[in-house]
């Protein structure tokens, strides 16, 4: 074989090579984009559905559902970036959750309560924390009773949150009152001790 021709046949093997690597990283960015876009797309769809939930018809039937609601709300508000008008729009949705007693209370107010939550989220940020999973006890779990007349449950739930490397895990005891309209709303909740069980993925 002649020299010219081994020198046609070397460049024309590198030029494919250099042909192959470009679209390789083509398609490699391509791919990559639309996972990121996808990724985005699913926490967009996740903030416009919660937005546009109907809580006045369409209301959780149980304690269990009104606090899986609540994290579900919680973990749109602090694992997302958010226009100032759809964190309103989520905080809103979320205190349609609380008893009327709990939003009557001085540090419950709407604009203490807006500026509370900006704060703590922006804490988040800075630690680069989210809320990861999540569990909450089955309303036959519940423990059911009376305050002032009206029907209560007491259940856990746990939350698993994720900074950095760490990983922390807590859990939370909610109350829920059944109000006039028999909806179950949240009275309060406080942080509690419980067995060591994994969350899993609502």
């Amino acid at each position: 074989m002649g020299k010219n021709k081994k020198k046609i046949i070397a460049a024309f093997v590198a030029m494919f090579c250099v042909a192959a690597a470009a679209v390789g990283i083509f398609y490699f960015v391509i791919n990559r984009t639309d996972d990121t876009d996808n990724a985005r797309g699913d926490s967009a769809s996740e903030v416009v559905k919660l937005i546009d939930k109907d809580l006045d018809t369409k209301y959780p039937g149980t304690p269990t559902e009104v606090v899986k609601l609540y994290w579900r709300i919680n973990k749109c508000i602090y694992n997302n970036s958010l226009e100032d008008e759809e964190f309103e729009s989520l905080l809103k949705q979320l205190r349609k959750l609380y008893d009327e007693e709990f939003l009557e209370k001085d540090e419950n107010q709407w604009d203490i309560m807006l500026k509370n939550f900006k704060a703590d989220v922006e804490n988040y940020r800075d630690n680069s924390r989210i809320i990861s999973i999540y569990t909450v006890d089955p309303s036959s779990s519940a423990e059911y009773g009376e305050v002032d007349g009206k029907e209560c449950a007491t259940l856990m739930s746990s939350v698993m949150i994720k900074e950095k490397s760490k990983r922390m895990k807590t859990f939370e005891k909610f109350m829920c009152r059944k109000n006039d309209d028999g909806k179950w709303k949240i009275l309060g909740w406080e942080q509690a001790d419980s067995e060591d069980q994994e969350p899993t993925e609502e």
